[in-house]
């Protein structure tokens, strides 16, 4: 079925009267007219559906990415304080829904992006926002451990397996409070690094490992290897899970610090 502009309706209709007129005043045969009105009618469309029209689908989805980006939880601070990131986030986000890729599939997918940026503000945020967002994490990873341990792993080492799009494989429950948790801490962390007791840190770390070791043993170690192909990845989601949820247990400030200090050697 021809579909026709509303502000060309009036002047293919003005263009058939003036045909009708000339068909019956000139020696002009009606097929003739006929074929001056079809004409116009097939440019007009070969013009709207091949130019127009998807000039203007592209600009209608440009405006709803940029929109829906500016509303995520987390992803809208960025505007704000990561202008050339979020750019950045908004042009990807533009690419996957060109695509086809659903909006929450594509945000699930660039939630790698942000690491960088969350590692260097763990070291600046509060003690309650930093608290707050690896406890969710911890919650992250013990739903993607029972779900499967490689989920598990992939989360927690994303450079080395690919990373896991939340947004597929956790409830939507989980998913609100880790946007949450990610927006309060980009609130919180806009200052200078907070201080950094290193003892304190030095000191906290070994207790938690100790009672690790009694566990673990010197399984441990895989810690530092996660690229090694002999690792048990499963084991060590489990253990940093244990290792994480043994920080979690000192009293606020002291888990503030040792994650503060965990951040700045690891990232």
């Amino acid at each position: 079925m021809l579909s026709l502009f509303p502000i060309t309706l009036a002047a293919f209709a003005l263009l058939a009267i003036i045909i009708i007129l000339l068909v019956r005043t000139t020696s002009l045969r009606l097929w003739q007219g006929v074929l001056l009105f079809i004409l116009p009618l097939i440019l007009a469309n070969l013009l709207w559906f091949s130019w127009l029209h998807p000039r203007q689908e592209r600009q209608a989805l440009v405006e709803e990415v940029a929109t829906q980006l500016s509303l995520a939880p987390g992803y809208r601070l960025l505007k704000i304080q990561e202008p050339a990131l979020w750019q950045l986030l908004n042009r990807e986000l533009l690419h996957k829904r060109l695509e086809g890729v659903s909006a929450d599939q594509a945000l699930g997918d660039m939630r790698g992006w942000l690491m960088d940026l969350v590692n260097q503000r763990l070291t600046r945020a509060s003690d309650a926002a930093i608290i707050d967002y690896i406890r969710v994490s911890v919650e992250e990873m013990q739903a993607l451990q029972q779900q499967e341990p490689q989920r598990c792993f992939r989360f927690l080492y994303p450079q080395v397996n690919g990373g896991v799009n939340l947004q597929q494989v956790l409830s939507p429950e989980l998913n609100q409070r880790d946007a949450q948790a990610l927006e309060t801490l980009l609130q919180q962390s806009t200052g200078n690094e907070q201080p950094l007791g290193q003892a304190a840190a030095q000191r906290d770390l070994q207790s938690v490992v100790e009672k690790l070791y009694g566990k673990w043993g010197d399984r441990l170690q895989q810690l530092n290897m996660p690229a090694d192909t002999a690792v048990d990845r499963g084991a060590m989601c489990a253990m940093s899970i244990d290792l994480y949820s043994g920080i979690l247990a000192l009293p606020d400030k002291q888990a503030a610090n040792l994650l503060r200090k965990m951040v700045s050697l690891t990232g």
